[in-house]
Order: C-alpha cells, then sequence, then structure tokens
C-alpha cells in the first residue's frame, strides 16, 4: 500500500469494542503492570525504612491519626479539623504510608475540603522520601504503547477479546509506533488544562494546599476541571456507542471485537 492510501479507513464496517471491554481490559492491564511494582516497592519500603515507597497500589486502608506532627512542611492548611494516616500494602506488606491533615467547611449545601498530604517512614514520622508512583505511570503508558506498537493487544485486550489495529491496515499485527504514541497521547487532551493549572500553582506556591485554594486558582481549576469531565464523557458517549472515539481517529486507528 502505498503513501497515497495509508489515511484510508478500510474498518469501517469491522465491528468496534464497546465501553465494558474497553474498560475491563483497561482494569487487567492495571493490575498486570501494578503488580510487579508493588512487591519492589513493599522490599525497598522495608529495606529503606520506608524512604522508597509507592501510595498507588490494590489495597488501602485509612483511619484518623492520633496526634499531628509539628512544623510539618509545607504547613496544613489553617484551622485544620481533621487528620488521617492512609498505609497502602501488598498482602501485608506495607508500600506506602501517608499522613494526610486537611480542613472540611460547609456553606448552606456546598462542602470544601483542602487537604495536605506527607509521606511517612515506617515509623510514622513525616519524610522528604522517594516516590515509585510516577515510574509505574510512565511503565504503564511505556506498556500500552509497546504491546499495541508490537501487537495490536495487550494482556487485558487479549483476555477480553478486543484488539487495536491500523484503520488503514487492519491485517497488519500491531499499530505503527508513531501512531501508538499519538492514539495515547491524544487521549490526554482534555486533561492537560488541569494537570497544567496544577504544575504551575505548586510551582508558585511551593506546594502548600492553603495557597494553592485561595485567590483566582479554584476558579482556574474547576474551569479546567469541568472541560476535563465533558471531555472523559464525550469519549465514554462515543466508546458506548461503538463509534472510534476522537483518539483513534487523529491516529488513525480502530479498536475490533475479534
Amino acid at each position: 500500500m502505498d503513501a497515497g492510501t495509508s489515511h484510508i479507513d478500510t474498518t469501517t464496517d469491522l465491528p468496534r469494542a464497546g465501553f465494558w471491554r474497553r474498560w475491563l481490559a483497561t482494569i487487567i492491564d492495571m493490575i498486570v503492570v501494578i503488580v510487579p511494582f508493588q512487591v519492589v516497592a513493599a522490599i525497598l519500603f522495608a529495606v529503606t525504612v520506608g524512604g522508597v515507597q509507592m501510595n498507588s497500589g490494590l489495597f488501602t486502608s485509612c483511619a484518623p491519626a492520633t496526634t499531628v506532627p509539628k512544623a510539618l512542611d509545607p504547613p496544613p492548611p489553617h484551622d485544620s479539623n481533621f487528620a488521617t494516616n492512609c498505609h497502602v500494602s501488598f498482602f501485608g506488606a506495607t508500600t506506602g504510608a501517608t499522613l494526610i491533615v486537611g480542613r472540611t467547611t460547609r456553606e448552606g449545601t456546598t462542602t470544601t475540603t483542602v487537604r495536605q498530604g506527607y509521606m511517612l517512614d515506617a515509623e510514622g514520622k513525616p519524610i522528604n522520601g522517594t516516590s515509585l508512583d510516577w515510574i509505574v505511570q510512565l511503565a504503564f503508558l511505556g506498556y500500552l504503547i509497546g504491546m499495541v506498537w508490537k501487537t495490536g493487544r495487550t494482556v487485558g485486550a487479549r483476555i477480553v477479546g478486543v484488539r487495536v489495529v491500523n484503520a488503514a491496515q487492519p491485517a497488519t499485527p500491531g499499530v505503527p509506533l508513531d501512531k501508538a504514541f499519538i492514539r495515547y497521547l491524544a487521549m490526554a487532551i482534555g486533561v492537560v488544562p488541569v494537570f497544567a493549572v496544577l504544575i504551575y500553582q505548586r510551582i508558585a506556591v511551593g506546594g502548600s494546599a492553603d495557597a494553592m485554594f485561595t485567590s483566582g486558582f479554584f476558579h482556574w481549576f474547576m474551569a479546567t476541571g469541568g472541560l476535563a469531565a465533558l471531555w472523559t464523557l464525550v469519549l465514554i458517549v462515543q466508546i458506548a456507542r461503538k463509534q472510534d472515539p476522537v483518539y483513534d481517529r487523529l491516529a488513525g486507528t480502530a479498536v475490533l471485537r475479534n
């Protein structure tokens, strides 16, 4: 097939995968990636006494904190009225621990919660430790792109009976690397403004929760959050109708049932 026909969609009459198949495949893939990291995190947490940890996992338990350490950095929200200790574990082995201090206020029917999180060591003391969570996120993205590029199927997709194809050449296993990359990058279009606002404000105020939810930031956060919710809703509706969502159209890909 020459370059002049490389963008022609030849999958128009092929059955698309619906929402629940895609959702279940994603859950399975998350487990496939997270479990090995949780094993590593449990070992590193024990070896480093909490200095290295992972706070995204399969099992999380929280309980009210009996005491709140003084001189927390950054300071907790003023007039804080709750504190919670949360532990992430993998079959009983701790992989991460966090102290959450915050303030919940109610005005009429509106409830507002501002919270600040602090990493805890194995003894429950606040520390400036190292988180593995960003590595897990990058690994998950790399896993998705790599599997779709090479085979068109992740482990989850294979189990539920779906595959990602190049719309121009659906019979060919896998998807060109550039299309696989564009596909997953395009998924995040709607949430980019939220992360941009959060990152800017975090840099500007040094991570203080009180400062982040004052002045005009909260309005910007709500506006971009609304855009992200709308983007997500549009994608869900398109997938539920078994149409190619925006990101598949941009990438020139399609998700088909076997």
